[in-house]
């Protein structure tokens, strides 16, 4: 019962003495900084403003939602 004792306190020792000679982590990011949300005209999904197609002053999050949308309107 002793020897696990000791077993157990050396590895959490040796778990410490690892995690304090690590270096620290950055956190993770994206490399994008979160911007506008506009929704689609034709399906109501939301999409980055980036990432949006515009027609006049719609909002399309696909090529073939803004066609679509064109032949409905013609």
């Amino acid at each position: 019962m002793r020897t696990l004792l000791i077993i157990i306190a050396l590895v959490i020792i040796v778990m410490i003495v690892k995690r304090l000679w690590q270096k620290p982590r950055p956190p993770a990011q994206s490399g994008q900084q979160p911007g506008k949300m506009v929704q689609c005209a034709n399906c109501g999904i939301y999409i980055p403003e980036q990432e949006a197609l515009t027609r006049g002053e719609q909002r399309y999050c696909s090529q073939a939602h803004l066609d679509e949308d064109m032949r409905n309107s013609s």
